[in-house]
C-alpha cells in the first residue's frame, strides 16, 4: 500500500491551503504538512469520522468533496505535535511509515543516519540562516547572513 502525504502551503483559504484539497481523495489516518511562509510547519492526520468543529489551525473542515462541490461529512484534519531534536539527543518523535501495520506512526528512538546524499546546488534554495547547501567544489555551506 502506498500512501502520499498532503502538502499545502496555507491552513485554510482554498487554493493551495489545506482545506481545500477533495475530501473524497482522502483515508483515514493520511498525514498532511502545511509550510506557511513566516511562520512553522504543522502536522495534521486526517479523522473520516471526526465530526468536530472547525478550530483555528487545531481542527481544519474540508471545503470540497470534489471539484465543485460542497463537503458535508465529518472529515477533520487534527493537528499533531511535532519535536525537533534539541542539545543534539532526540526529544521528540519522529514520524514514519509502518509498512506492516500499514499505519503512520512515531518514535522517539534515536536514529543513525549510514548516508546522507547532497545534490550540489549553486546557492540555498531557500536563503534563510541556517540552511544548508553543497556545491560543486565539494564544500558543504551553512547560510549565515541573509
Amino acid at each position: 500500500m502506498t500512501i502520499y502525504a498532503i502538502g499545502a502551503s496555507a491552513l485554510t483559504g482554498d487554493g493551495d491551503a489545506l482545506d481545500a484539497e477533495y475530501a473524497d481523495e482522502i483515508g483515514s489516518g493520511d498525514p498532511a504538512f502545511v509550510t506557511v511562509q513566516g511562520d512553522r510547519i504543522y502536522h495534521y492526520i486526517a479523522n473520516l469520522t471526526s465530526g468536530a468543529t472547525a478550530n483555528g489551525k487545531n481542527v481544519i473542515v474540508p471545503l470540497w468533496k470534489s471539484v465543485g462541490v460542497a463537503y458535508t461529512g465529518d472529515l477533520r484534519w487534527i493537528l499533531h505535535d511535532v519535536y525537533a531534536f534539541e542539545d543534539g539527543t532526540n526529544t521528540g518523535d519522529i514520524i514514519r511509515w509502518n509498512a506492516v501495520t500499514e499505519a503512520w506512526e512515531s518514535s522517539a528512538e534515536p536514529f543513525d543516519f549510514t548516508q546522507i546524499n547532497l545534490t550540489p546546488q549553486a546557492a540555498a534554495v531557500e536563503n534563510i540562516e541556517g540552511g544548508i547547501y553543497y556545491k560543486t567544489d565539494k564544500k558543504v555551506y551553512v547560510c549565515t547572513d541573509i
